[in-house]
């Protein structure tokens, strides 16, 4: 457990003990507080500025804080869990909120001349705070006998504990979440499939140029040490748990993103297949009879279009039909990629079009999804599902549910 070298404890003692103090502090802590420090009309006023300036920043944290929250559990790889624990990086997200909860502390603290004896540690400044003693006098009059500047003081407080103690609260119910999952082995294990199928899609432009060039492969293999475990001992920890999936428990939130992309790189670069298929796995899951009739689709696709196309290329709208009937796993530019590239093989004898023409063919037909696109969507399906039986007579087709 890592500690913080400002008080003494570490990330979580600290977050409780200050939750314990937002969660009783009450106006009578702050009535003797304040007659005790015998505080001015000014130093007051001083003090309301400066907590509601505190404040402020903590709610713009607070926000940030509560983004974080939502998605740090549902990934396997975090960026700096390898120099922090989950503890110390929730607590990092509101550093000034309890920066400033322990500048408090020491702004109600009464200065100590005594001397104390060897080896006697110093008191910490929560301890030696009058807002903080168990030991106050109720005030029998209450806040209503001050003037409004205190009792604007008060609420300015109350305000920016109130928004302490729910970013407290969150930053522990994101450490308490992380070690319930941790013990869901496996939980473990669907979060790095996740991940790893995320940064396929995520790399799919480098997996591409890998395959085009054999050489960039093996500069790769060198430059991020992909063929040494000793240099990278993610790859070690990696085959223990496809060895046996109840380790991925072991290792939640201990990578990095860096770490599954290098991951996801070395697989493809030792896979002993033909690096067309390998792509092809990349893009459509590794079913081999499912490649194979996307691969004849893809070589009789003019029978699949009107005899006239306008500017003599393929029509956007059918080619988006045929993307989503393939059910990609990455995005549209690695799919006209590959699509692109057998068409041309095959002698396809329209043009190709790009990424912007298919993304609009989508948003039309999501937008307008009328009785013509229908109609012209099933004649498609029907003419690729009539060519699919004439050459697999015994397979039946990928569904075409959109």
């Amino acid at each position: 457990m890592r500690t913080s070298p400002q008080i003494g404890y570490s990330s979580e003692e600290q977050m409780d003990l200050i939750l314990k103090f937002v969660q009783s502090f009450d106006v009578h802590n702050l009535l003797f507080a304040l007659s005790a420090k015998n505080m001015d009309e000014s130093s007051i006023r001083s003090l309301t500025l400066d907590i509601s300036d505190y404040n402020n920043r903590l709610e713009r944290q607070k926000l940030r804080l509560f983004d974080f929250g939502k998605d740090f559990n549902k990934m396997y790889a975090t960026d700096n869990n390898k120099c922090f624990d989950t503890a110390l990086k929730v607590s990092r997200k509101i550093k000034s909120g309890i920066a400033e909860a322990k500048r408090l502390f020491v702004k109600f603290c009464v200065p100590s001349r005594r001397r104390l004896p060897d080896g006697v540690p110093n008191k910490q400044a929560h301890e030696r705070s009058l807002i903080n003693t168990p030991n106050y006098v109720i005030d029998l009059f209450g806040l209503q006998s001050y003037p409004d500047y205190v009792a604007e003081l008060f609420y300015t407080m109350l305000k920016f504990y109130q928004n302490l103690r729910e970013c407290i609260e969150e930053c522990i119910r994101v450490i308490q979440q992380e070690d319930y999952i941790r013990q869901d082995k496996r939980k473990c294990m669907e979060l790095l499939l996740e991940a790893c199928d995320n940064s396929k899609r995520q790399q799919a432009h480098i997996i591409e140029a890998l395959v085009q060039n054999p050489d960039l492969k093996q500069a790769i293999i060198k430059t991020e040490g992909l063929s040494s475990d000793a240099l990278n001992p993610v790859f070690r920890e990696y085959e223990t748990i496809m060895k046996d999936n109840k380790n991925a428990s072991t290792f939640f939130h201990k990578w990095t993103p860096k770490d599954v992309h290098k991951i996801t790189i070395k697989k493809f670069c030792s896979l002993e297949e033909d690096p067309d298929l390998a792509l092809a796995y990349t893009l459509f899951g590794k079913d081999k009879e499912k490649i194979l009739r996307i691969n004849y689709i893809i070589e009789k696709f003019d029978l699949l279009l009107p005899d006239k196309c306008k500017r003599n290329k393929i029509p956007a709208m059918r080619l988006y039909f045929f993307m989503e009937w393939c059910d990609i796993k990455l995005g549209v530019e690695s799919f006209l990629n590959y699509f692109n590239r057998i068409y041309k093989e095959y002698g396809g004898k329209h043009g190709t079009i790009l990424k912007s023409a298919v993304t609009g063919a989508r948003k039309k037909f999501v937008s307008e999804k009328g009785k013509s696109l229908k109609d012209e969507q099933q004649e498609f399906l029907n003419g690729l599902n009539a060519l699919l039986d004439e050459h697999f007579p015994n397979v039946r087709a990928i569904s075409s549910s959109f």
